[in-house]
């Protein structure tokens, strides 16, 4: 017995009455035949296939029925077979031979129809057959590429989460690092790390490196003036030269004094460079001379510079002279030429030989300090290579340093998971 579940009354005037009853639960299937359920993921963040809807539907079997919309050989057997029961209802025994061999002959096409349906649908069959193949072939193995990218980007991600993490607590760890090594909590690299060491370092014994000099404008104007100066004296070298050799003004001779007079000049205050700089690195240096000996090679070509300026510009200073008197004396300026004392005079331009001599000396020393700050800076340079390599080899820094260094190897791994990374 069902028990009730609702009565209800119906009709124009509520005489009928209408009664439900509680459907009856099915059965339970057995233990056995119950589909034991999915097993859980033992890690949350694992890909379960099995919880994705197939991103194409599954292809079913086809088969030929579906693409022959004819009728089958059964219906015109059945219709013939009706017709030949009525031809015995025809009296006229000429007309009745005659429909028989018609359907004879209806008979034959109709055979002949069910041969070449039968063909068709064994043909189109394994048409279907072979496609459906194919086809499902193709579609399982769509499903198994998409499962394997789901599962292949949920690792990515989980991969590029955990990366993270891991880079937080690096950067955690490298500030705790190198705030005890005493350096700046920012420190990107092993080798800005050293670097600040051994900077530390040579400071507390007397050695700081100084940092990149700025370019200040007082700066500009000494390395500006150190330059054109080598040019400069050179061009009063080749003016003098000129006034020795070319008394006529030839414009090749010309060309070719101030020429001679500018590279006399630069080399010899390249050479004065290149003395300075190696006096200051002969001591740390092995293999090279004693300091004095590049001393006095400098003192040497100073000398030698000094002394041919002063020779070609008191030369020209004499000439310079002479042709003034001269062409006073032609233009009548001069009363008495016989009064004059014969010989070499001592000219009255003192000051163009002292202001001639001074830019020579100035040029030198200037090519002089270039010299020595350029060597200054590369002892610095070495001595701080040198205590890095010293810091190094000791290995009492090795794990601030790996702590320093590890940041960048994790984002570098990181990157490489990203799906923008080239």
């Amino acid at each position: 017995m069902r028990p009730l579940s609702r009565v209800t009354l119906s009709g124009p005037d509520l005489g009928d009455v209408n009664l439900e009853f509680a459907e009856e639960a099915p059965a339970p299937p057995p233990a056995e035949a119950a589909a034991p359920p999915p097993p859980a993921p033992s890690d949350p963040g694992e890909f379960d296939p099995r919880t994705y809807e197939p991103a194409l539907p599954r292809p079913e079997p086809l088969a030929a029925e579906g693409f022959m919309p004819v009728l089958t050989p059964s219906h015109f057997s059945d219709l013939l077979a009706d017709l030949r029961g009525e031809l015995q209802l025809v009296p006229d025994d000429a007309s009745r031979a005659a429909l028989n061999s018609r359907a004879r002959l209806l008979a034959l096409n109709v055979e002949q129809y069910r041969v070449n349906f039968e063909l068709a649908r064994t043909t189109l069959n394994r048409v279907l057959a072979e496609t459906g193949v194919g086809v499902r072939t193709s579609w399982a193995r769509q499903q198994e590429h998409l499962a394997f990218m789901n599962a292949a980007s949920s690792g990515v991600e989980r991969a590029y989460e955990q990366a993270t993490a891991a880079i937080e607590q690096a950067r955690a760890e490298r500030f705790e690092a190198l705030s005890r090594a005493g350096v700046r909590p920012d420190t990107a690299t092993a080798e800005d790390f050293y670097t600040q060491q051994a900077v530390t370092g040579l400071a507390a014994e007397g050695h700081a490196v100084r940092p990149p000099e700025q370019k200040s404008a007082s700066k500009r104007v000494f390395n500006g003036f150190a330059v054109f100066s080598k040019f400069f004296v050179g061009l009063i070298s080749g003016v003098s030269i000129n006034l020795l050799f070319n008394p006529e003004s030839r414009l090749y001779l010309t060309v070719i004094a101030l020429t001679a007079g500018v590279m006399f000049s630069v080399l010899l205050l390249w050479l004065v460079d290149e003395l300075a700089y190696r006096a200051k690195l002969a001591a740390s240096t092995p293999g090279m001379a004693r300091p004095g000996a590049y001393i006095g090679g400098i003192v040497l070509v100073t000398a030698l510079y000094l002394g041919v300026e002063g020779y070609l510009n008191w030369d020209g200073i004499l000439r310079t002279t002479q042709e003034i008197a001269a062409n006073a004396a032609q233009q009548g300026q001069l009363t008495d030429l016989s009064a004059a004392p014969e010989g070499p005079q001592t000219p009255q331009h003192w000051s163009l030989l002292v202001f001639t001599l001074a830019l020579v000396g100035m040029a030198a020393g200037a090519a002089l300090i270039q010299g020595r700050e350029r060597a200054r800076t590369v002892l610095e340079r070495e001595r701080l290579a040198a205590r890095v390599a010293a810091l190094k080899a000791q290995g009492g820094w090795h794990e601030a340093a790996r702590a320093a260094d590890r940041v960048a190897y994790l984002e570098a791994a990181r990157d490489r998971l990203s799906p923008h990374a080239t």
